[in-house]
């Protein structure tokens, strides 16, 4: 038996309008702020999150640029391998 591909666990993260995901290197804190679903009529539907950003982080920000918009797939494999910690509302 296989163990299952990190892909197969993105299922199991739920994000909603309001859950906190802190920077695990920078110790920026962003909130989650809106979902914004683009359509494709070849490929399944893509959800981008809009991320507002502490202005304190824990380093100098200058070395770490979080990005305002988060494809959701990508955020969910991002809290999953660690470089996020996910604090929901």
């Amino acid at each position: 038996m296989f163990p299952k591909s990190l892909r197969n666990y993105v299922k199991d993260v739920t994000l909603s309008i309001g859950d906190m995901i802190v920077d695990t290197v920078s110790g920026q804190i962003g909130l989650l702020v809106a979902c914004d679903r683009r359509i494709s009529m070849t490929d399944d539907d893509i959800y981008f999150w809009h991320v507002k950003w502490s202005d304190g982080p824990a380093v100098d920000v200058t070395q770490v640029i979080n990005p305002i918009w988060m494809e959701e797939e990508g955020l969910k494999l991002s809290i999953l391998v660690g470089f996020y910690n996910l604090h929901v509302s």
